[in-house]
Formats: C-alpha cells, structure tokens, sequence
C-alpha cells in the first residue's frame, strides 16, 4: 500500500481516495498497483467507489516521474493496464466520482467504471500525444463506455467537459460541486448483492472484459514510448 491512497471499508463499501492533491493526483506505479489491489480484493462487497482528493479527480501519470525517469513510462502503462481490467472485473460496483479533471490514466480509471460521476465543469480525455505516449491502454474500457465517441476521444488530444460526455451517455450522473453522492450509491448498496455480481459478470463476457489479449495488446504496442514534452498534459 502508499501513503497516497486512502483505503476505507464497511461491510458491503470500499472506498478508494487519492491523497496527493498538491500534484493533482498524478499516478505513479505504487498508487496505480494498490488501485489494482483493493479491486481484486473487494469482489465481496457492493460497491467500490473511487475518487480523488482536492480540485482534480487525476492528472494522469506522474510526469516528473517520467522525465526523471524514462523507463517508467512502460512500467506506469503496464500497471494502468492491470488497474484498469481489475475494476471491469471487481465483482463490485465501481463508481468513480470525477471533479475538477480527469485527464489521461486518470480518464482510463474513470473509464473501468460501471457508473460515472461527474461534477459540472469538469473535463476528461486523453492529451497525451504531445507527451509522445499512446492513450491506447484505455480502449478495452473506453470502447464498451463510449462506444462511437471512443475513436475521436484517443485520437483528438483534446478534454472533453462533463456536460458534452454525459450527452453521449459516457457520463452517467453530473452533479455540482457540492452534491451529495449518497443519492447514487444509496440505492446501489440496498441492491441484492449476488444479482448484482451476477449482471456484472454477464456484461462482462459480453463486452470481452475477460479477454486479456484486448488488455495486453495495446500494452505490449506502447512500449518503448518515452516522453518528450516539457508541459503537463493539462496545462
């Protein structure tokens, strides 16, 4: 586990907070693998909510990290990777609650999500081609949830706001700022539990969650990539 994560359970809740607002909750490999984690291990709960602490759901990864250190740039993929199809197939129901921003790895944790949150004003997407990275590790997620939007999202370089994705049903609740989210997973948590495990499991055959090499591909493509910008991919 890091200290950049905070782990919260009840009987049928997981919550997940990352603790690193002074960087926007930029990712590096320890955050990204203890998200993998807690997923494997909630699968007997109803529900895993994920969110991020401060202004910004999540920069994406930590590009200090991989100016310093090129290499981890294949390490961070891999990882986002893992997190990725471990909240797909996290028998709970993951909902993640996006304020502020999320931009690139952290639009592919949005993404794994069965049930998105997302506050007015804040903007997803995937701006990373100046980086000279590849978005491509979120298409087995962003596919099943964007569907026809998918292609232009990982390809524009651009951040989409909230209100234009829920539009396309990619966002599923947008709330203000302040709202309170027990409305959404109140009625999530008094659900019976193994029909909804059930469901999850079924959605997931059929969209090819399960499917490893839809996982792995874009993984194995990325690599070598390094980074080249100076500039963060929100700024």
């Amino acid at each position: 586990m890091t200290s950049l994560i905070k782990i919260e359970r009840t009987q049928n809740f997981v919550q997940i907070t990352l603790q690193a607002p002074e960087r926007r909750n930029a990712l590096d490999p320890a955050m990204i693998d203890c998200i993998t984690e807690v997923a494997c291990e909630a699968n007997d709960a109803s529900v895993l909510l994920l969110q991020g602490s401060g202004c910004t759901f999540c920069a994406g990864f930590d590009v200090h990290l991989m100016r310093q250190a090129p290499d981890s740039v294949d390490v961070l993929i891999a990882a986002l990777s893992q997190a990725c199809r471990a909240l797909r197939r996290c028998s709970a129901t993951v909902v993640v609650d996006v304020q502020g921003a999320a931009v690139a790895g952290g639009c592919a944790l949005a993404m794994s999500a069965d049930v998105v949150i997302a506050r007015r004003g804040a903007r997803l997407g995937y701006p990373v081609h100046a980086l000279g990275i590849s978005p491509a590790v979120t298409l087995p997620v962003l596919i099943p949830a964007a569907d026809g939007l998918a292609r232009t999202m990982v390809m524009n370089g651009r951040l989409h706001s909230a209100e234009s994705l829920a539009s396309h049903g990619v966002v599923h609740h947008l709330l203000d700022a302040n709202d309170d989210i027990s409305q959404i997973i109140d009625p999530l948590l008094q659900r019976g539990q193994h029909a909804a495990h059930v469901t999850k499991q079924w959605l997931n055959t059929l969209d090819g969650s399960w499917d490893d090499e839809r996982f792995d591909g874009p993984v194995e493509g990325s690599r070598g990539l390094r980074i080249r910008a100076q500039d963060s991919p929100e700024s």
